[in-house]
């Protein structure tokens, strides 16, 4: 049985050797990352348009201004009914303001298990946490390891919980990726159903070297199948590269977000800035 270790986070996330800088603290301190989206059927009222197919919802001021300067024409006037004609009618635009669901998958397996790649990867999670925080996104921790994708915390604004729960969490054996994916597919569709409207959002930290099977295949072949899968549902997806070694071997995880059409960071370069950027822009896709 391989040995396990935890490590602490690298402190705040440095940037290029330096503590958090002031593009990232800016944004950390912005606004939510939510925006408007149309509802069909329950929302606010924001404004009134010809219909689209079938009316779900008339706007009943905006049809009566419609009809009203033909009211003389078609026999209308003081004390008697307004006359609407189909050419009147128009729907409702309604909309709800949507915001963010974001999961992250950490690799926690043996090749993760180094000081310098986990606390990397704890202290990059923590930050990009208490961004979400201030965004009041809805965050899920996923881990994997040995066997299992362990659920560490379900969808939740109860960030701290997360904050707490990825510093105790430990490094050691195999990878099961392919099982990460796939688990990290079906919460998102789980927490969609229950939460409509959300934009999901798939943080992906990993080196991409699989070595556990879901069904018998080869294990990173699966682990692209499982990807093209994330890709298909609509996932938007962030690939972290902690592979500080990636020029001299196998660019795994690179290969794995061109199937997940995901950007790829790499964890030697990567600035915090960059990925909060990505998370905003991703919020409003």
């Amino acid at each position: 049985m391989q040995e396990e270790h935890v490590f602490a986070p690298a402190g705040r996330f440095g940037v290029r050797g330096r503590l958090v800088n002031r593009e990232a603290r800016d944004r950390l301190s912005r606004g939510r990352r939510v925006k408007n989206r149309e509802a069909p059927d329950t929302g606010r009222y924001v404004r009134a348009r010809l219909p689209r197919g079938r009316i779900r919802s008339v706007a009943v001021d905006a049809t009566l201004r419609a009809a009203a300067p033909h009211q003389l024409r078609r026999g209308g006037g003081p004390g008697r009914p307004v006359r609407v004609l189909p050419g009147d009618l128009r729907e409702k635009v309604l909309t709800r303001t949507s915001g963010v669901s974001l999961l992250f998958a950490v690799d926690a397996s043996g090749s993760m298990g180094t000081e310098e790649v986990m606390a990397r990867t704890k202290g990059i999670v923590l930050s990009l946490l208490a961004d979400a925080y201030q965004k009041r996104d809805r965050v899920a921790l996923l881990s994997f390891r040995a066997t299992e994708a362990r659920l560490l915390l379900p969808f939740t604004t109860s960030v701290g919980i997360a904050q707490r729960r990825l510093r105790s969490l430990p490094t050691g054996g195999k990878s099961p990726l392919a099982l990460a994916l796939a688990k990290s597919l079906e919460l998102f569709r789980l927490e969609l159903r229950q939460h409509p409207g959300r934009t999901p959002l798939l943080v992906l930290l990993t080196d991409g070297r699989a070595n556990i099977s879901l069904a018998g295949q080869d294990p990173f072949d699966e682990a692209l199948d499982q990807a093209c899968r994330l890709r298909e549902a609509g996932i938007r997806t962030l690939v972290v590269d902690t592979d500080l070694t990636w020029i001299h071997s196998y660019a795994y995880a690179r290969e794995l977000a061109a199937a997940l059409g995901a950007r790829c960071l790499g964890l030697e370069d990567l600035a915090l800035g960059r990925v909060i950027a990505f998370m905003d822009r991703a919020g409003a896709w």
